[in-house]
C-alpha cells in the first residue's frame, strides 16, 4: 500500500486553476446576514458565498493570515497575521482591500472577535510580564494604541457577551487538536465581568471544551465539547444556574473545530474533517458542507533551487580515508574527503536516503531509504560504463535488498565485505550483500549500539534493559552460541555505551555513567603481559574478570567518545566542544571552541593526530589531536550543493516520515485504539492543500492528535523574529486609567533595578523616548528593537508636589528581552511564595519549587533544602509548572529517611552523617501538584504518595507519561516520539490517568488578581494542623515500580 505513495509523488497535481473543492480551509466566521462566509485558505483570507462555490481572496500576502473575524455591523475583518514575524491583530474592509496593523508586539496576538460596537478588537496575548506567563485577554481600538487588558490569570478564545459587559473564554493548558482526551489539562469555559473581575466557571467537563460563543440576546453560549462523547461536536448551554448542555450537532467520525457564530445568531460556521460546515441555530440538526473552489496561482515559487554549504545530516568516509559520503535534504553525495572537486550526487528522490556505510574495498555503499513507504536496506552501485569504479562514477544504481514491515537501522559492512549487519527493532541481523540468507544474530531486542572488532572476530554491544540500565556485550562476530552466549564485560547496570576498539583490538573505549554523570573509561581485553614475555595472541580476549580491568579517563561530564588508533587516546565530546584524552587520563586537551557540537566523530586510520567530526551546522570538520591551543587547528571539509525542492514532494515527505515514525514506533502498539492506517488516509489528501508551514504543522497536529497520547509534537524550523520587544524591567498597573505608566513594581536584578535609577512604585513613565503616552501610542511599538539601546523614560509623581514644574526627570534604560526577563519573574514568585509559607508559619515551615525534573532543577531542589530549609520544622514542595525530566528518584532520595546514627564532635554540633548532602530529611513535607505538572512531574508525586511520605494538595496533574525522544526530518524539523509506557504498580496507564491530589484545591482568576495563592495556602494549613495532631503521613506504604513496555 505505501509504496504507491512514491509512485505517485510526480503527479501531483497543481492548486493553481484546480477546478476540484479545495480541502483544509482553516478558522471560519460568518458575516452578520449569514450571507458571507471567510476563512483562511494558503495563508491568505477568503470570502465565499454561504452556499458554496468560488471563493475569492481578500488578503494576498506570503505571511500566513487565519482568524478571519467579521465585526458585528459587517464592515470590516480583523485577523491575524505573522507579517512582521509574530502574530499582530490586522483589519480590512469586509470587501478586501489594504490591512491595517492593530497591535505591534512580537508576543502572538491572537484575533477573538471584537466588541458589540464594532469599534474594538478582542484578542488574546502571552504578552503580559508574569510567572507562569499564560496567554490572556486584550481588546484595541480599531485606531490603533495601548491594548488594554481585560483578564488577569488566563484566558483565551473570548467573545464578548451582546450586552457588552461579560466575556465568555477558555482557560486551561488544553490541546485543540487532541481527540478523547479526559483529564485537568483540559479547556473549561469561564465568564468574568469586562474588567476581568468576578469570574465564574461554566463548565465542569473532564475532556476539551472550547470555541464559545453567545446567542444573539446572550442567554445562552454555544460551544464545542466531547462531553457527549468523541468525537466533538456542538453543544448549547442555557446561561442560568443548574442548565446542563444539550447537544446539537451530530457528527459521528469527525469532530468540530473552531465554531464561530454570526452576529445576528442565526448561524454557526465550523472546520469538521477537512472541509467547513454551516448550520441555522434553529435548525442545528442539518448541517450543511459549503463546497468551496478557488481558483488561485500560487503565491510563491512551489519549486526552490536551495544552495546547502552546510546542513549535512550525516558523513561516511571510506577505508582510505581518500573519499567521503554524506547527506543533505534527504539524497546522497560523494566527494573527496580534501573538498576538492564537485560533489557527486548518488541518489534523487523525494525520499529520505540515510544511514550510509561503504564496504571495506569501497566498492560500493549501502544505505536506509524510506522510498517504499517502509525503512529499507538498498545497496548502491556503479551503473557508469566509462567509470566501472564506485568511486569514479558519475551514474549508479540502487537495488533495495530488505523487504520487511520492522525498520531497520545501524547499518555496517563486515570486515571481509562479505555481509551486511544491522539492526531491526533492536535486534542484530546479518545478511549477504544481496539480501538473501537473513540470519537473526542477537535474537534479545533492545540494542541500540555495536562496534566490531578490527580482526572482524568480534562484536560488542550495548544492550539497555527495561529499567534504562544498559551494559556492554562480545559475542562472536557469527552470533553467539549456547556454548559461547554474549559475554557482560561492564557488570555495571547504569548506563554503559559508544564503545569503539583501539586498532589493535587490546582496548575498547566507551562512556558510562558511574558517578550520575557520564564519562570516559577504558576497557583492556586481556590482563597484562608479565615481565619479559611477550604476548603471543594479540587478538585474542580474556573475558575472566574482564570487568574489573577498566579505569576511568579523568572526570569530564562525556557524551561521544573515539579512542585512537594505537588506543593510547581518546576523542569525545563534553559539553558543547571536542576534547582529547590520554587513556591513563594524565592529559586533557581542548581542540575546539565556540560551541561546535561535535558529532559523529572519527578517527582518522592514515594519520593518527587528525580527527574528523560533523559539527552542529552540519559541516564536516577537523582537527588535530596534538592541538595547544583550542580551535587552532580547526580545518573543514566544505561543499556546495545546489538542489531544487519541490514545496510539495517535501510536505508529502515530512507527513509520511513523521506517520511512519508513529507507525514503527508508538509505545503502544494498538496505537490507543486508533486506526493507524484510516488516519493516514483521512489526513494525506490534505497536505497539498496546505502549503504554508503554519497550516502544514496544523495539520500533522490533527493526525497526532488522533493518537490521544502526550509528547508529541512536531517543532518546523522558523524565521528569527522580525520585531521583538524587550521589556523594561518594571510591572505596571494595568487597571491605571491615566496617562502614561504606573510602576506597580520593580523588578529585581532587571534593567530598572539599578543604583542611581530610584524609580518607585507609584511613580509614571510619561514619555518614552520624547513620545508622550496615551491611549493611542502602543508601548511595544516605541520599544521594538530597542533590546540593545538606550532609551529615555520621562518619570514623576502623578500629583506633582509643584503643578508649575511638575519635578519630571529623564532616566535613562536598556531595555531587556523577554527570554532574559523570564527567569527574574521566576525568582519572583518563588521568592513571594517562599515568604508567604514562612509567614503563615510563623517561620516553622520551609518551601522549595523544584521547575524541571532535571540536573538544574535537582540542584536547586538540593541546595535550597540544605541551605534555606534544613532547620525548619516541615517541608512545603511544590512540582506545579513542572514540565518533567527524569530525577524523581534522585529527590526522593532526600525524602522519607529514618536517622540511624549520630555523629558527636568533642567541639561542636551533633550531625547525622559527615557530608552535610547525605543527609535526609526525616521531617514532615507536604506537596503541591496541579494540572501543569507533567511527566516525571507526575511521576515523583505518584511514588510520594504511594511511599507514603505526605500528603497531597492541589489538582490532579495531567496524566501526560511518557518515554519520548526525538529525531531530525528531512527539512531538519524535530519530531517527537513517544516510545517508552510508564504504568502505576496497579497497570494503570499514567499517559491517560493522572495523580489525585489528597485535598483538591482549584484555583480561581479572581484569586491570582488579588495575589492568592489557595492551593499554596491550603498545603500550609493542612501541614500546620497535621503538625499539631501528628497526622503526618499516610499510612499503607508499599514499592514504587514504574515498569516500561
Amino acid at each position: 500500500m505505501l509504496r504507491y505513495i512514491y509512485t505517485c509523488l510526480f503527479m501531483i497535481p497543481s492548486l493553481a486553476f484546480s477546478q476540484e473543492p479545495i480541502l483544509f480551509p482553516r478558522t471560519p466566521d460568518i458575516s452578520p446576514d449569514n450571507k458571507t462566509v471567510v476563512f483562511s485558505y494558503l495563508g491568505d483570507i477568503w470570502a465565499v458565498d454561504a452556499t458554496g462555490g468560488n471563493a475569492r481572496p481578500l488578503t494576498i500576502h506570503t505571511a500566513h493570515d487565519f482568524q478571519p473575524a467579521f465585526s458585528p455591523d459587517g464592515k470590516f475583518i480583523a485577523f491575524s497575521s505573522n507579517r512582521h514575524g509574530s502574530y499582530d491583530c490586522f483589519i480590512i474592509p469586509a470587501q478586501g482591500g489594504k490591512a491595517k496593523r492593530l497591535t505591534h508586539d512580537s508576543a502572538n496576538d491572537i484575533v477573538c472577535g471584537w466588541s458589540p460596537d464594532s469599534k474594538s478588537v478582542l484578542f488574546s496575548s502571552n504578552r503580559g510580564l508574569g510567572y507562569p506567563g499564560f496567554s490572556n485577554l486584550y481588546s484595541v481600538s480599531v485606531d490603533g494604541g495601548q491594548p488594554v487588558r481585560i483578564t488577569f490569570d488566563e484566558a483565551k478564545e473570548g467573545v464578548i457577551h451582546p450586552a457588552g459587559n461579560l466575556v465568555a473564554y477558555t482557560r486551561g493548558p488544553g490541546a485543540w487538536y487532541r481527540k478523547g482526551y479526559r483529564g485537568s489539562s483540559n479547556d473549561d469555559l469561564w465568564v468574568a465581568n469586562l474588567d476581568g473581575t468576578d469570574n465564574k466557571k461554566l463548565t465542569d467537563f473532564n475532556g476539551q471544551d472550547s470555541s464559545p460563543m453567545w446567542s444573539q440576546n446572550g442567554t445562552a453560549v454555544y460551544y464545542v465539547s466531547e462531553v457527549f462523547g468523541t468525537p466533538a461536536n456542538i453543544v448549547r448551554l442555557d446561561f442560568k444556574a443548574g442548565a446542563k448542555p444539550v447537544k446539537i450537532t451530530n457528527h459521528t467520525s469527525e469532530g468540530v473545530r473552531k465554531a464561530r457564530i454570526s452576529a445576528n445568531g442565526a448561524a454557526i460556521v465550523y472546520e469538521c474533517g477537512s472541509d467547513i460546515y454551516m448550520i441555522e441555530t434553529s435548525n442545528p440538526s442539518k448541517p450543511r458542507k459549503i463546497t468551496i473552489k478557488a481558483l488561485v496561482d500560487d503565491k510563491t515559487n512551489t519549486d526552490r533551487l536551495v544552495t546547502f554549504t552546510q546542513n549535512a545530516s550525516e558523513f561516511a568516509i571510506n577505508k582510505d580515508e581518500s573519499l567521503v559520503i554524506f547527506g543533505v535534504h534527504g539524497d546522497l553525495y560523494r566527494m573527496g574527503i580534501s573538498g576538492v572537486g564537485k560533489a557527486v550526487r548518488l541518489t534523487d528522490t523525494p525520499a529520505d536516503d540515510f544511514g550510509v556505510a561503504w564496504a571495506p574495498d569501497s566498492s560500493k555503499a549501502a544505505f536506509l531509504s524510506d522510498r517504499s513507504g517502509r525503512i529499507e536496506v538498498y545497496l548502491l552501485e556503479s551503473e557508469d560504463v566509462e567509470h566501472p569504479k564506485f568511486t569514479e562514477a558519475q551514474k549508479f544504481k540502487v537495488k533495495q535488498i530488505t523487504n520487511d514491515e520492522k525498520p531497520e537501522s545501524n547499518l555496517t559492512f563486515s570486515p571481509d565485505g562479505k555481509k551486511i549487519y544491522f539492526l531491526r527493532v533492536g535486534k542484530l541481523w546479518s545478511m549477504n550483500l544481496d539480501g538473501s540468507e537473513q540470519k537473526e544474530v542477537v535474537s534479545l531486542s533492545m540494542i541500540t549500539e555495536y562496534s566490531w572488532s578490527p580482526d572482524g572476530k568480534w562484536i560488542v554491544y550495548s544492550r539497555r534493559d527495561g529499567s534504562f540500565a544498559s551494559e556492554l556485550f562480545i559475542i562472536p562476530a557469527s552470533g553467539p552460541t549456547k556454548e559461547n552466549p554474549p559475554k557482560n564485560i561492564t557488570r555495571y547496570a547504569t548506563s554503559n555505551y559508544s564503545p569503539t576498539w583501539s586498532t589493535d583490538g587490546k582496548r575498547i573505549a566507551f562512556v558510562s555513567e558511574r558517578r550520575n554523570t557520564p564519562g570516559l573509561f577504558v576497557m583492556e581485553m586481556q590482563k597484562p603481559v608479565a615481565n619479559g614475555k611477550t604476548n603471543t595472541d594479540s587478538g585474542a580476549i580474556d573475558f575472566e574478570e574482564i570487568h574489573s580491568r577498566v579505569s576511568a579517563v579523568g572526570s569530564m561530564n562525556t557524551t561521544d567518545a573515539v579512542i585512537s588508533p594505537s588506543g593510547s587516546k581518546i576523542a569525545f565530546r563534553s559539553g558543547d566542544e571536542l576534547w582529547v584524552a590520554s587513556v591513563t587520563g594524565g592529559l586533557v586537551t581542548k581542540l575546539s571552541t565556540g560551541a561546535v557540537k561535535p558529532q559523529g566523530i572519527y578517527w582518522s586510520k592514515k594519520s593518527t593526530d587528525l580527527i574528523y567530526f560533523r559539527d552542529g551546522n552540519g559541516s564536516l570538520r577537523t582537527a588535530k589531536a596534538s592541538s595547544a591551543i583550542a580551535g587552532a587547528d580547526l580545518g573543514s571539509v566544505s561543499f556546495r550543493i545546489k538542489m531544487m525542492i519541490k514545496a510539495a514532494e517535501e510536505n508529502l515527505e515530512i507527513f509520511d516520515q513523521c506517520w511512519r515514525l508513529l507507525a514503527d514506533y508508538f509505545y503502544d502498539a494498538k496505537f490507543h485504539g486508533a486506526d493507524w492506517n484510516l488516519v493516514r488516509q483521512r489526513y494525506r489528501p490534505m497536505v497539498i492543500h496546505a502549503p504554508m508551514k503554519e497550516d502544514f504543522q496544523a495539520l500533522v497536529f490533527l493526525m497526532l492528535g488522533e493518537l490521544n497520547a502526550s509528547h508529541l509534537g512536531l517543532q518546523m524550523i522558523v524565521n528569527p523574529l522580525e520585531e521583538q520587544t524587550p521589556e523594561l524591567g518594571m510591572l505596571f498597573d494595568e487597571t491605571f486609567k491615566g496617562k502614561g505608566l504606573k510602576i506597580k513594581e520593580v523588578i529585581k536584578r532587571g534593567p530598572a533595578d539599578k543604583r542611581g535609577l530610584d524609580l518607585k512604585p507609584g511613580e509614571i513613565i510619561f514619555a518614552i523616548n520624547g513620545v508622550e503616552l496615551n491611549p493611542m501610542v502602543e508601548v511595544s511599538q516605541l520599544l521594538n528593537g530597542k533590546n540593545d539601546e538606550t532609551v529615555a523614560l520621562l518619570v514623576g509623581a502623578e500629583i506633582p508636589p509643584d503643578p508649575k514644574t511638575k519635578n519630571r526627570r529623564t532616566v535613562e534604560i536598556t531595555p531587556m528581552l523577554r527570554e532574559r526577563i523570564a527567569p527574574l519573574l521566576y525568582e519572583r514568585w518563588i521568592h513571594l511564595n517562599a515568604q508567604k509559607v514562612s509567614e503563615m508559619s510563623n517561620g516553622r515551615v520551609g518551601y522549595i519549587h523544584i521547575p524541571g525534573m532535571d540536573d538544574a532543577g535537582l540542584d536547586r531542589f538540593v541546595r535550597s533544602l540544605y541551605s534555606d530549609n534544613f532547620d525548619k520544622e516541615a517541608l512545603v514542595l511544590d512540582v506545579r509548572f513542572n514540565g518533567g525530566g527524569f530525577t524523581h528518584d534522585q529527590v526522593l532520595n532526600y525524602l522519607g529517611a529514618q536517622d540511624h546514627t549520630k555523629f558527636l564532635h568533642r567541639e561542636g554540633d551533633k550531625g547525622a552523617v559527615l557530608r552535610s548532602y547525605d543527609r535526609k530529611w526525616t521531617k514532615p513535607v507536604i506537596l503541591i501538584i496541579n494540572n501543569r505538572s507533567y511527566s516525571d512531574a507526575e511521576i515523583f508525586p505518584n511514588a510520594f504518595k504511594t511511599l507514603g511520605l505526605g500528603k497531597l494538595v492541589g489538582q490532579p496533574t495531567g496524566g501526560m507519561v511518557i518515554g519520548t525522544g526525538s529525531t531530525k526530518l528531512i527539512d531538519g524539523s524535530t519530531f517527537r516520539i513517544p516510545r517508552i509506557g510508564v504504568y502505576t504498580n496497579s497497570g494503570v496507564d499514567m499517559d491517560t490517568v493522572g495523580v489525585a491530589p489528597d485535598i483538591l484545591v482549584e484555583p480561581n482568576p479572581d484569586d491570582f488578581k488579588k495575589g492568592i495563592d489557595a492551593q499554596l495556602q491550603k498545603a500550609v494549613e493542612v501541614i500546620l494542623k497535621d503538625m499539631q495532631s501528628g497526622d503526618l503521613k499516610k499510612a499503607g506504604k508499599e514499592k514504587i515500580l514504574t515498569p516500561m513496555r
